[in-house]
């Protein structure tokens, strides 16, 4: 009878699954006597039942009856008598002894083949893990021993498969490796192996923080030994642009990112960055010729195509792969991390200059960096790489169009002095229409030498008109012109994708995000995204926003798209946005929208103020296409959403723009107090804007459409407004009445946050009017509800009310500290406008003590603030109170 435990315990008619783990015991013993407590700990583990010998000696029993050999009890406790080399495992171990011992390849076969599958594959006890885990180890061992033979006697070609394999399963493994290297070495494939040292040399460091051992170290210097004696100097620069001019300062930047020495500890990277056809290639490329004995090594260039106007982007293990066979790699490795470990391996200690032209983003970058220093890396693209930036010590030298002296100089050379100098109006035109873009002014040159016999002046005409302006840049070739570009590329196109290019050239704004693309076309848009960009129809100028170049959206409005519904869309979008954001910075002002949810899931005000800052100029040029289109509570909405966030910036002139654009549809509004609402804040627009009148007319006009909406809140909202307007206008004694009928109204209404703020009003008015115990009372109350609400936000409009009443009523110290508590709690809001305020009262209060220095810098730091918030007004009054101060 053959016993055996490398695979299932055979035989397998011993019985049930435990009476086998009982045989499996003794075999593995092989003739060394166990005990019964032993076969049970063994057999059972840690779920022995409780009369666990009783049934061993059972099994026992059984056992006897039907083995093939003999069980005989010890003083030890029971062995099993059998030949060894009736027993799997013992048989093996004889024969692996033997072959190492004769340096034998057969033995070793022989031995594996009694391998069936996994040892003890049916018995799942600790003991039984602990024994097949130590099985396994012997067989790996004996693999190896095996593979170290055959390696020896010349073997290798049918290795790989098996060594490839066995290196994936075992990645740490420094003997696996070592056997691949020296069989890949063999095979002429040392590029292969050093691939397969740097795999390793990363997979020790990253998980066990070590290197390789000397061992291996020494193979990986003995391959490199034999690939060095076949250099390969790579010399892929196409030619120097024939007509590049000027430049010199940003020629200049690039030397001095690049400069250094080349045993330095990174690699020089600079990321050459512009607009389409802004002239980052020419500008590399004359630099790169230049520069030429810099790079003994060679010179390495691919064009990524990042924004082709036909082919996507150029993936960088495609990348990858076309550099390593100009560096003379030979069969490259088919996994790409392999290619990653050879590509860094060929380039270490190379003093080379590496162009990667049109990159669309730092990740089609990175993976093509070298990993040592000496290579100098010089990447351009349309985007600005930041990742490539703040990762990997990138120096940005960005391009902007030809200064005018250049322009003018490249149009020239193209067309010729004479040509030139014989239409100077019509010369200074053409340049100035084409604004400094040298993709413009080429194609320009290229029409203009094409037809000799024309004026400069016909030129000049055609580019007047908007119209037909894609008209006058063909160059009179197949796919020189702009329009020819275009529509090859918009022929290319998906249908989702042409549609959402025609789309894009009616939006508002800009420019516009991934979401409100998705609002657009009211479903998932990053495929057509992809797909445009790829095609270099839209750009990712920032994450996540896309923008089309003037020319190409005039190309794509003349195709034919019914845009309603999908432009109601992106407007119904911004507007529900612009209430959410109000609502996170503001979530005590009325809803205008009822309970719907918002569509940008904005979490904080440092979000909120993000998005509002990103979609200003969107947001107001989609107000004014719902005015167009009549979409009437789009219009009032979104200037409602934008007011608070134009408020703390100081943005009084816009804000008024926006209402004003609202007043507008009050005549379709249905509801009283939607009616109201748009008067108040237009008429506190007005107010800000020194609008005395105006402001007043249409605040009273307010409190008509509140009383008729039956809204407490609306009333009180425009009492108080009311009061905030006149005190704008300094009539303090005037806006004190409403300012007391709004608290009183407040009072009754249950809302906190607001009767605060009513109480505030109320400080302010007194304030100004001299009366300190009323104002330190009034305030006192609103601060006191803000601390027990946990609102923070406002307490600089209260601190700032505080401060007037003390400094009216002379008590310096007590108005300096509020104005300037007041002043940190608006600027952790950044509430820009009122910071502006503050510093002014608290020049005043500077002013007031006699601290002259002290009183300047505060003033004229709120003059700057005003200025940049281009509020002339208040920038007056600062100014007068400056001029007042030289002449004291």
């Amino acid at each position: 009878m053959e016993y055996g435990v490398l695979g299932e315990v055979v035989p397998t008619a011993l019985g049930h699954l435990r009476q086998r783990s009982v045989v499996a015991v003794l075999l593995l013993e092989a003739g060394r006597p166990v005990t019964a407590d032993q076969l049970v700990e063994r057999v059972w583990g840690d779920s022995a039942p409780q009369r666990a010998r009783e049934t061993l000696y059972a099994y026992l029993s059984r056992l006897r009856a039907v083995l093939d050999a003999e069980i005989v009890r010890q003083s030890g406790g029971y062995v099993l008598q059998v030949d060894p080399d009736q027993v799997d495992v013992h048989r093996f171990r004889r024969l692996v002894a033997a072959a190492g011992a004769e340096q034998s390849a057969a033995l070793f076969e022989e031995a594996l083949d009694l391998w069936r599958g996994e040892a003890l594959a049916d018995l799942d006890t600790p003991w039984f893990a602990e024994q097949r885990e130590r099985l396994h180890a012997e067989r790996f061992a004996a693999e190896l021993d095996l593979t170290d033979l055959q390696l020896s006697q010349g073997e290798y070609g049918d290795l790989l498969p098996v060594l490839r394999s066995r290196s994936q399963a075992h990645p740490l493994d420094e003997r696996v490796a070592g056997q691949l290297m020296l069989a890949l070495q063999r095979a002429d494939r040392a590029a292969d192996a050093l691939q397969e040292y740097d795999r390793i040399r990363r997979a020790l460091v990253d998980e066990l923080a070590i290197e390789p051992s000397a061992r291996l170290q020494q193979l990986q210097q003995e391959i490199l030994g034999t690939t060095r004696a076949d250099r390969v100097v790579p010399q892929q620069l196409p030619a120097a642009p024939a007509t590049f001019v000027g430049r010199d300062p940003v020629l200049k930047q690039l030397s001095t990112a690049l400069a250094g020495d080349h045993q330095q500890a990174t690699v020089a990277v600079s990321a050459v960055g512009g607009a389409g056809g802004i002239g980052k290639t020419s500008l590399v490329l004359h630099w790169a010729h230049r520069n030429l004995a810099r790079f003994p090594d060679g010179q390495l260039f691919i064009d990524l195509r990042g924004f082709d106007p036909v082919e996507p982007p150029l993936p960088a293990d495609t990348a990858m792969s076309g550099l390593l066979q100009a560096l003379g790699a030979g069969r490259l490795p088919p996994d790409p991390q392999a290619r990653a470990g050879l590509y860094r391996t060929m380039l270490a200690g190379k003093r080379l200059l590496l162009v990667l032209d049109n990159a669309k983003e730092s990740s089609q970058v990175a993976p093509l960096l070298p990993g040592t220093a000496g290579c100098t890396v010089i990447v351009t693209s349309r985007n600005r790489l930041g990742g490539l930036l703040t990762r990997h010590g990138a120096v940005p030298v960005d391009l902007d169009v030809l200064d005018p002296a250049d322009a003018r100089d490249l149009l020239q050379r193209q067309i010729g002095a004479d040509r030139a100098s014989a239409e100077p109006a019509a010369f200074d035109e053409l340049l100035t229409h084409c604004a400094g873009l040298p993709l413009a002014l080429a194609i320009v040159a290229a029409r203009i030498a094409g037809r000799p016999d024309f004026p400069l002046s016909a030129f000049a005409e055609e580019l007047r008109d908007t119209d037909a302006r894609l008209d006058a840049f063909e160059a009179g070739e197949l796919d020189a012109g702009l329009r020819s570009v275009f529509e090859c590329s918009y022929r290319s196109l998906d249908p989702d994708a042409a549609a959402l290019l025609a789309l894009l050239a009616h939006v508002p704004g800009q420019d516009i995000s991934t979401a409100s693309v998705a609002a657009l076309v009211d479903g998932n848009p990053r495929r057509s995204l992809a797909r445009l960009e790829s095609a270099h129809l839209i750009r990712q100028h920032a994450p996540g926003r896309y923008s089309l170049h003037d020319l190409i959206r005039l190309y794509a409005r003349e195709q034919k798209v019914d845009d309603s519904q999908a432009l109601w869309r992106l407007a119904d979008h911004y507007r529900r946005g612009a209430v959410e954001a109000d609502r996170v910075v503001a979530p005590e002002r009325s809803p205008v929208n009822g309970d719907q949810i918002g569509p940008l899931g904005l979490k904080d005000r440092d979000e909120a103020g993000a998005w509002v800052d990103a979609e200003a100029d969107n947001l107001l040029a989609t107000q004014r296409l719902a005015m167009e289109r009549g979409w009437h509570d789009i219009v009032w909405h979104l200037a409602y959403g934008l007011t608070v966030f134009q408020s703390w910036r100081g943005q009084d002139t816009l804000t008024a723009e926006m209402w004003a654009n609202a007043l507008t549809v009050v005549p379709h509004l249905d509801e009283a107090a939607d009616q109201a609402m748009v008067h108040r804040y237009y008429g506190r627009s007005r107010g800000l804007l020194g609008q005395r009148d105006e402001a007043l007319s249409h605040l009273e006009q307010a409190l008509v459409y509140a009383a008729r909406s039956g809204r407490p809140t609306e009333h009180a909202a425009c009492l108080q407004m009311l009061a905030g307007a006149l005190c704008n206008q300094q009539d303090f004694a005037a806006a004190l009445p409403y300012g007391l009928a709004q608290l009183e109204l407040y009072k009754t209404l249950g809302k906190q946050r607001w009767l605060a703020d009513s109480y505030n009003v109320v400080a302010w008015i007194h304030a100004k009017l001299g009366h300190y115990d009323e104002a330190r009372a009034a305030g006192l109350a609103s601060l006191e509800i803000f601390e027990q609400t946990g609102d923070h936000d406002s307490r600089g409009d209260v601190l700032d009310s505080l401060g007037m009443a003390a400094l009216a009523a002379g008590r310096f110290d007590e108005a300096l500290t509020a104005f300037e508590d007041a002043l940190t709690s608006y600027e952790q809001i950044s509430n820009v406008r009122q910071t502006a305020e503050t510093r002014n009262h608290i020049g005043d209060v500077h002013h007031a003590r006699g601290d002259l220095a002290e009183a300047r810098t505060a003033w004229q730091d709120a003059l700057t603030a005003y200025r940049d918030q281009g509020r002339e007004q208040q920038a007056e009054s600062v100014q007068l109170k400056l001029t007042a101060l030289d002449a004291e």
